[in-house]
């Protein structure tokens, strides 16, 4: 039996507690849909729940590791394996202890930030039920990277915890910021020079001495963002707040978005994913239009 470990952390912040969605297991893929199609979206959803477990058992293994120390030929090789594997992004940032989740323990005191791209193709037939589909591929798919990622690092003897895309112990937009990896957007999706909102974000914590994230001009996207408001005017469920909610006062953790109308509408939208489909940032070149035409 492994030996417990002290967390690092645990949340205390009485603003922040983890609710389990348990609506979306109740979300069906329809009637009207191919055998092929419906054979795909199985496999990715036992995928990513099985995922969810593993990474929650992630933080065993740990009871020996205590190297800390690391080089910028460490991270270079890291940060390859992790492409290899189809990550897009990657970023570094401590931990911020405010963002974790009530109760929840982070073992690491750092955040390595993975993200990856949901594919326009697929994106740009939201609400449907191949943008689901796609988003569920992710969810499996940067999972199964995030818990590779984990074992290597523990397997070198650094203190490291998986906590996977589709859900985890702290909030991952604040830490994805943090990491110079993109904006808050209006509806409080981490907007990126790469994907626009198109991307699902996954964080390994660790002890291992982390790089400093390069610096970047992020102001033309934010202009561009303040001035939009598309996501706003045009959410399905009417789920994004125009001024959003302070959780705690003074906590710095704040809400755009009404948790049971947005959740309502991805049960009655086909997955809905119109505020990923809706922000002209995330659309490719060849396929920009101006949002008010959507």
């Amino acid at each position: 039996m492994s030996k417990e470990i002290e967390p690092t952390y645990i949340g205390k912040n009485d603003g922040l507690v983890f609710k389990v969605p348990s609506e979306l297991f109740k979300m069906k893929i329809g009637d009207n849909i191919d055998k092929e199609r419906a054979k795909t979206f199985s496999k990715y959803l036992r995928g990513t729940f099985k995922g969810l477990q593993d990474a929650i058992k992630s933080k065993n293994g740990n009871e020996n590791n205590l190297k800390t120390e690391t080089t910028p030929e460490f991270w270079q090789e890291f940060e390859k394996k992790a492409k290899e594997m189809g990550v897009d992004l990657i970023g570094y940032t401590p931990v911020n202890p405010n963002f974790i989740f009530k109760n929840m323990r982070i073992y690491g005191k750092n955040a390595i930030v993975l993200g990856q791209e949901l594919l326009w193709s697929q994106i740009k037939t939201a609400p449907s039920v191949d943008c689901g589909i796609e988003c569920f591929r992710v969810y499996q798919e940067l999972g199964e990277s995030t818990l590779k990622l984990t074992e290597y690092l523990k397997e070198l003897g650094y203190k490291s915890e998986a906590h996977h895309p589709f859900g985890g112990n702290l909030l991952y937009p604040y830490h994805a910021v943090a990491a110079k990896l993109g904006i808050r957007g209006q509806n409080g999706l981490v907007i990126t020079p790469e994907f626009g909102p198109r991307q699902r974000w996954a964080i390994i914590t660790t002890d291992a001495d982390i790089p400093k994230s390069p610096e970047r001009d992020f102001s033309e996207m934010k202009n561009f963002c303040e001035r939009c408001g598309a996501c706003v005017k045009n959410c399905k469920g009417k789920a994004v707040l125009v001024d959003p909610i302070e959780k705690v006062k003074d906590s710095g953790v704040i809400t755009h978005i009404e948790r049971s109308k947005c959740i309502e509408s991805l049960m009655n939208n086909n997955f809905c994913s119109l505020c990923l489909k809706i922000c002209s940032l995330g659309h490719p070149k060849k396929d920009k239009v101006k949002s008010d035409n959507i």
